[in-house]
């Protein structure tokens, strides 16, 4: 299956909330197939196609009364508040690592209940080849829920491209950059706000083994400015650079 502008499967659900979880790497030691869960969350969250970005803020108010130590006042708040630690989530959907591990968290999730129309949709969307773009794919959770949580939300879902033209790249050795092509909010797939950058550029790939690093930078305001660093040598997957 060849993917370019239409490269989502509609209609097939992310059935886990992608938390942290920690696992040795796997990709390059077993098939896909024979992933377990927590070997699809490490290529998700940390991984050479999936990054993390979180950042620490303080909730609004505490969860609930403060014990005071011995001689002190048990109602005193002059204590640090609690820390929310806000996930930012940034894959490579247009990669083959990303897209397998997705798959395969619906397959584990489904345990053997997936029809045959829905497994070969999903087969499609692991497999397929990205030819004409570079999809950068950005979900949001956190340790806590809360005001934060939604305010970041809010910025994927009222995002636009004309907001992100200006100021969201991908920069390569040599400080070349190309600047988004296109910005799609969240769907109710849960795969995240997708960034879309031109895979060809003049007439040649933009990004090859030789450009080391893949630098995004995606401001989504003042406070949650996205960049993540992304090492070539380390994306090599199935002998083929894969993003």
């Amino acid at each position: 299956m060849k993917l370019s502008r239409r490269f989502l499967v509609a209609g097939i659900p992310l059935l886990v909330f992608l938390s942290s979880l920690s696992a040795s790497a796997q990709w390059d030691k077993k098939p896909h197939a024979e992933w377990t869960e927590k070997d699809a969350i490490k290529v998700l969250n940390d991984s050479p196609w999936g990054r993390t970005q979180t950042f620490d803020s303080p909730m609004e108010q505490y969860r609930g009364p403060v014990t005071g130590r011995q001689g002190q006042n048990p109602t005193q708040t002059n204590l640090p508040p609690s820390a929310l630690h806000l996930n930012f989530r940034v894959r490579f959907l247009s990669s083959k690592p990303i897209r397998q591990a997705l798959t395969r968290i619906m397959e584990l999730k489904a345990k053997g209940a997936v029809k045959d129309e829905v497994a070969e949709q999903l087969k499609q969307f692991s497999s397929g080849e990205f030819l004409e773009l570079i999809v950068i794919a950005v979900a949001v959770d956190a340790s806590d829920a809360g005001a934060n949580v939604q305010q970041a939300n809010a910025l994927l879902l009222q995002g636009g491209t004309a907001k992100f033209k200006n100021n969201t790249f991908l920069e390569i050795k040599g400080g070349k950059r190309i600047f988004i092509q296109e910005y799609q909010p969240p769907r109710p797939d849960g795969f995240g706000a997708r960034f879309i950058f031109q895979r060809i550029v003049d007439e040649k790939p933009f990004i090859t083994p030789e450009s080391e690093e893949i630098h995004f930078v995606a401001p989504l305001s003042d406070v949650y400015r996205l960049d993540r660093r992304f090492k070539t040598k380390e994306m090599m997957y199935e002998g083929k650079l894969e993003y």
